[in-house]
């Protein structure tokens, strides 16, 4: 679901989400049972996400674009024709198929704007749905074993570091104890004065 709302919103970060999903989910040593359980409960289910939430964006390229680029197109410097001269380009290299792959690989590159230029291009259907699924499952699997090992380093810490929490909150309730007892050692011995 998450992987879904990331593609339709675009503010939710979408390496941040395979990364807690692989935190969250996969713990402990490289072995065949979390490999599996990376593939099948985070790699999978996001770039199944993510391509299901890429068609809606796809969607509204491919019916609303150029109805949108026409009238809107000239306040961010984008004509129809620019497009239609991108698309037979697009469309003349096989290339193009192997970037826009890749493009889903790399965390960094918006998916939206992916989405939104294979919808302008109305680049066949079923090809896009593989490439976005394939290069999301790629990014899902690189993504969510950081999430893994990240996660592995903090459980081997989160012991010392709740051990150091601990001094140290016992250090401040003891610092906090010997002010008080000297505040009320010090009214006490003012109104002994009196």
């Amino acid at each position: 679901m998450a992987s879904v709302m990331e593609e339709v919103v675009a503010p939710i970060p979408s390496a941040l989400v395979m990364m807690s999903a692989g935190f969250l989910f996969v713990t402990g040593p490289v072995d065949m049972s979390n490999i599996f359980r990376l593939i099948f409960m985070v790699a999978l289910p996001a770039a199944g996400g993510v391509t299901l939430g890429s068609l809606f964006i796809y969607g509204i390229a491919w019916w609303g674009g150029k109805p949108l680029l026409v009238k809107w197109g000239k306040w961010v410097g984008l004509y129809w024709d620019d497009m239609e001269k991108l698309e037979r380009r697009f469309i003349e290299s096989k290339k193009n198929e192997i970037v826009i792959m890749g493009a889903r690989v790399i965390p960094i590159v918006p998916s939206v704007a992916i989405s939104a230029l294979c919808g302008f291009f109305r680049m066949n259907i079923f090809k896009y749905i593989w490439l976005t699924f394939f290069g999301m499952f790629i990014r899902g699997l690189i993504l969510a074993t950081v999430g893994w090992q990240i996660g592995n380093v903090y459980y081997r810490y989160a012991d010392i570091i709740s051990h150091f929490e601990s001094a140290i909150l016992i250090l401040i309730i003891s610092f906090i104890a010997i002010l008080l007892m000297f505040k009320v050692f010090n009214q006490t011995k003012s109104q002994n004065k009196l």
